[in-house]
């Protein structure tokens, strides 16, 4: 009688396990059609809750971050992407490839200014796939950004030889706006720029799976 209740006991838990998987895997392609109609809201919430029923998966994190990624949450993408690394056991079988993950990583942190943190994993990329031409793309445009960011912060530094000024020099007010607005209009200048690079066609495709 005892052997007879740990079997039913055994096939209780079994046809538990099996419908448990089998949820979060529904779960998750239901998100993939979502993402795939471009509804990223829904998609969002189906693979936020394919986290909740599997937790050790990285493919739920990692699809999460990329519908964040679509809304424009890159900072919350971030933290997906990076928990999908924490997740990932190496394999690549049925698993998104590390590659991807340290490159959609690496867009979700240019998108949030974080350029230094991008830059290294676009490397951390193409450690792992050298071939991999956005990859190579995105690397040298960042690293572009962040000495054209350099080189305006250092621009706005005074130097340090230069001489003080003894004589205070009388300007009218029209002449002091004139140049209040030029001063204005290249510094947004400098800035529209480093934002159009960024944001444009600059980083290139987020990898889905």
């Amino acid at each position: 009688m005892q052997n007879l209740c740990r079997i039913c006991i055994f096939i209780v838990l079994f046809i538990g396990l099996v419908g448990w998987f089998g949820g979060w895997k529904r779960t998750l392609k239901a998100g993939n059609e979502a993402y795939a109609l471009g509804n990223y809201d829904a998609a969002h919430a189906a693979f936020q809750q394919a986290t909740f029923e599997n937790t050790g998966t990285p493919v739920a994190p990692y699809n999460l971050g990329t519908a964040l990624y679509k809304k424009g949450r890159f900072k919350e993408a971030m933290l997906a992407f990076q928990e999908s690394l924490s997740k990932h056991s190496g394999q690549t079988e049925a698993l998104p490839h590390l590659a991807a993950i340290y490159y959609n990583l690496g867009n979700a942190q240019f998108k949030s200014g974080d350029l230094g943190r991008a830059i290294e994993s676009y490397k951390q990329a193409l450690r792992l796939n050298p071939q991999d031409t956005d990859a190579q793309y995105n690397l040298a445009l960042a690293q572009q950004l962040l000495r054209q960011q350099a080189n305006f912060a250092q621009q706005q530094q005074p130097k340090k030889d230069a001489t003080p000024q003894t004589e205070v020099k009388h300007i009218g007010k029209a002449e002091t706006v004139r140049l209040l607005e030029r001063l204005s209009k290249n510094e947004n200048r400098i800035r529209q720029k480093l934002l159009q690079e960024q944001r444009k066609s600059g980083v290139r495709r987020e990898k889905d799976w």
